[in-house]
């Protein structure tokens, strides 16, 4: 920029009464609360105010010793400065000031350009920004650890305006729906090809209702990636709020429950064979937990005491057999607890629920969790009444 010489600055600058300005800004000095300096258009300090001592640590006659130059932070170069004011007949500006004792002090600046007795003089005011700074650093570092949590979430998450523009998307989603930032941000959420005819309508019912109710929910529902994979996903919805309790964002987390979902209906699956199993089997086939209540017992089992198998969970042998017999039972049951060591083909004589008397073979093994730890039995009881008879007969025929 070409330096403008002080005489065309003054055709055009308006000229002001100097007694009156004089007045007026000596009033100004001492009400501000800001550091206020008058300083000649080279920025040499005429007038400082009593602010601007306690700022800076300087005596007032020190001050008036010192150029803006001196205060303002060096790296401004200051015939560009100069310049710029001078175009502009004004500036604001965000910098630091240097202190007497060296340290810096984060300012922002109003310096405006006028005319007192002919002459160009700059009227400027410096705001200690110390706090709003240390605010603006606590929020950028709050705002990096949300960052970092949001982009390294476990479950996809959108950031959605009110039209159902999608303002953000974490990492998460994009390998969720194997698509990049670019594919997803800025498009609108309802048109996106990852919505199924299934999902669609789910979700831009659950939107309207976010909207209308201000309610938060979830539900489950299916998407698809780039390649057509369908996944299963439990999406939960809430909204962010402004100071003044306006709504601002909303929110949807996304969450691949294809896994869990898949294990869900293995387990289903496995049971159903177990219990399909368990209830052809002739034998009494019973699981019991670690207070040796019954956890599980097939069609046989109950048939002995003639009720539903559902009527004996929760149940121990003593709901079913006589006392002493039950005692037995239940001292059996708590050796293999406490040992881990099974029963093999132990023969046992029960009175049944219509009072006759049958022998059992019985085999009882510890059950453990995955840990490793006893957490009940497993017991089979095969019904061997009638070869106990013949083995009796036999027997009588010899001795």
């Amino acid at each position: 920029m070409v330096e403008e010489s002080n005489e065309h600055i003054l055709e055009k600058e308006p000229k002001i009464d100097s007694d009156a300005v004089d007045g007026r800004y000596k009033t100004l000095f001492e009400q501000v609360n800001a550091a206020a300096f008058l300083t000649t258009f080279e920025g040499q300090i005429l007038e400082a105010n009593h602010k601007s001592c306690e700022l800076f640590g300087y005596r007032w006659d020190e001050l008036l010793r010192l150029s803006l130059n001196d205060i303002i932070s060096r790296e401004i170069d200051w015939s560009e400065f100069k310049d710029e004011i001078a175009a502009r007949g004004g500036l604001n500006i965000e910098t630091e000031s240097v202190c007497k004792d060296g340290s810096y002090v984060p300012v922002e600046g109003s310096i405006s350009l006028f005319k007192m007795d002919a002459k160009p003089v700059m009227f400027a005011l410096l705001w200690d920004i110390t706090e709003r700074k240390n605010a603006e650093k606590r929020l950028k570092e709050s705002e990096k650890k949300y960052r970092g949590l949001f982009e390294y979430a476990t479950d996809g998450i959108f950031v959605l305006d009110a039209r159902g523009d999608i303002l953000d998307a974490n990492t998460k989603l994009c390998e969720m729906l194997d698509l990049t930032k670019d594919d997803i941000i800025g498009k609108n959420l309802f048109s996106m090809d990852f919505l199924t005819a299934k999902s669609l309508p789910i979700i831009v019912s659950q939107f309207e209702q976010l909207l209308s109710e201000k309610t938060t929910n979830s539900f489950t529902t299916q998407i698809k990636t780039r390649q057509e994979k369908l996944l299963d996903v439990e999406v939960s919805s809430f909204f962010l709020i402004k100071k003044d309790n306006e709504v601002d964002n909303f929110i949807l987390i996304v969450r691949d429950i294809t896994v869990r979902n898949e294990t869900e209906q293995k387990r289903i699956r496995e049971h159903e064979i177990l219990k399909t199993l368990m209830d052809i089997i002739p034998d009494s086939v019973y699981f019991k937990d670690e207070q040796n209540r019954f956890a599980l017992v097939n069609k046989s089992k109950a048939d002995h005491w003639n009720v539903d198998p559902g009527a004996m969970i929760g149940k121990t042998d003593f709901d079913f057999l006589p006392h002493d017999q039950a005692q037995k039972t239940f001292d059996d049951d708590n050796k293999i607890l406490q040992t881990g060591e099974p029963i093999i083909d132990k023969m046992e004589k029960i009175t049944d629920s219509n009072g006759l008397e049958r022998w059992f073979s019985v085999t009882k093994v510890p059950r453990y969790d995955k840990d490793g730890r006893i957490l009940g039995i497993i017991g089979i009881s095969r019904d061997v009444t009638e070869w106990k008879k013949l083995e009796d007969i036999k027997t009588d025929k010899t001795t």
